[in-house]
């Protein structure tokens, strides 16, 4: 692409948010990216796009390029705010297992031709177009969108025709022979994955997916990509970072256990969690490993002692936020972290090569960094949890668990299911 790429930024009014739902269904390329803090984006319509799992070269090292040669043609139009990238990388490129992600298998970036922000009650529209006359009329044009897009019916009907849990002996009995290798082997972790198939009578409304989900999930990212018929869902507690020019911002969250039915139910569950030794010791390889990562990007690195409690609708995890401050290279250290500890395993890359050969699905975006990178330097990044990937009325879900020494595959296997809880909620009839 050698064509220069203007925009410019228009103030916007409060805008119904269910119409800028309700809008991705007109667009083969969508983002919707909301955080814990309230950050908002909506993204639509694309002028570039990258699958940098895809590459030959190191997929964060692609995304670098592809976004500094975008960086090199933008030409503002009396515009403060710069557009952004937004979209996802892959779990590993490297997984040969078999994938359900279709297009979205190898991750996919893309430069949205409109992008709302909402911020503090602020709703900003970025527009970038190749036609530099063309512009404003497309940015009058998109606004007009708001007022004449259709929302869906509000009741929720669609019916789950099939669940299917996959593997579920063979993931229990690897998970044993996990254990045994962790043993024996200067292996510490394994996160070892697996899926649920959901079949429904018809096609998912996304609207009112979206609406349920910031429902039953409040106080975590809600995240939606599409790519024409591909859809990625995810509920995630989890940040990957959160980062400007001198600051790059994490978290360490592992551990893992079920929110009580009762407040003292709750406490109590949580205080265990905070003093079970397998769980603290799986939280600590996180918390070691991401500040040494840090440390070696030349950042000064600050973190609580001892872990809280992060608690979700579902389950509870023991969380530590991580701050590094300094100058560096944001792509360097985004490759130099993913994955973590939390997703991957320890040591790294003895922990991946277990995951790429005992898992029988890719994971594709599962577990990977998802979000948003502005070409002012900032942006924020999740991590694809409690999500899945739609495909029509097939839907499946992924989660996750930590092996360690300590681990028992009966309970591994249980909190990998209550994972799925977040998605699978959502796709339940209200009479259910």
């Amino acid at each position: 692409m050698s064509k220069k790429i203007y925009y410019a930024n228009k103030i916007l009014q409060p805008v119904n948010e269910d119409r800028l739902l309700a809008l991705a269904k007109k667009y083969d390329d969508a983002f919707i990216f909301q955080t814990p803090d309230n950050l908002k984006l909506y993204a639509f319509g694309s002028l570039s796009q990258i699958a940098p799992g895809s590459s030959q070269k190191n997929q964060f090292i692609a995304v670098a390029h592809w976004k500094n040669r975008l960086h090199s043609l933008l030409v503002p139009i009396n515009a403060a705010i710069p557009p952004q990238i937004v979209g996802s990388f892959s779990f590993s490129p490297a997984q040969t297992g078999k994938s359900v992600w279709g297009n979205l298998a190898n991750g996919y970036f893309f430069l949205p031709k409109f992008l709302i922000i909402i911020e503090n009650n602020k709703y900003r529209l970025v527009t970038s177009s190749f036609s530099k006359s063309n512009i404003e009329q497309e940015q009058i044009t998109f606004a007009a969108l708001f007022s004449t897009v259709g929302l869906p019916n509000q009741q929720l009907t669609n019916a789950i025709v099939a669940k299917k849990e996959l593997n579920v002996t063979e993931w229990a009995a690897a998970v044993a022979k996990l254990i045994k290798l962790i043993k024996k082997t200067d292996l510490k972790k394994v996160v070892f994955a697996r899926n649920l198939q959901i079949e429904l009578a018809y096609a998912p409304n996304l609207y009112l997916l979206w609406q349920r989900l910031q429902d039953t999930q409040p106080n975590t990212y809600h995240i939606l990509l599409k790519r024409k018929k591909m859809i990625f869902l995810s509920a995630t507690p989890e940040r990957f970072a959160k980062f400007g020019a001198a600051y790059f911002e994490t978290a360490a969250i592992a551990g893992t256990t079920r929110r009580g039915t009762t407040p003292l139910e709750d406490k109590q569950l949580g205080d265990s969690l905070l003093v079970d030794k397998k769980n603290r010791g799986e939280q600590q390889f996180v918390v070691d490993d991401i500040s040494n990562s840090l440390k070696k990007a030349g950042l000064i690195v600050q973190h609580p002692q001892t872990p809280i409690l992060l608690k979700n609708k579902n389950v509870q995890h023991l969380f530590t936020p991580i701050k590094g401050t300094g100058s560096y290279n944001l792509f360097s250290l985004l490759h130099a972290l993913h994955p973590t500890p939390a997703l991957g395993g320890l040591p790294r890359k003895k922990a991946l090569i277990q995951i790429n050969k005992i898992e029988p699905f890719a994971r594709g975006l599962f577990g990977a960094p998802i979000g948003h990178i502005s070409f002012d330097g900032t942006g924020e990044l999740a991590v694809g949890i409690r999500s899945g990937i739609i495909n029509e009325t097939t839907l499946f879900l992924f989660a996750g668990a930590g092996i360690v020494a300590d681990s028992v595959p009966e309970t591994e296997v249980a909190e990998t299911r209550m994972k799925f809880n977040p998605i699978l909620n959502i796709l339940k009839e209200d009479t259910e």
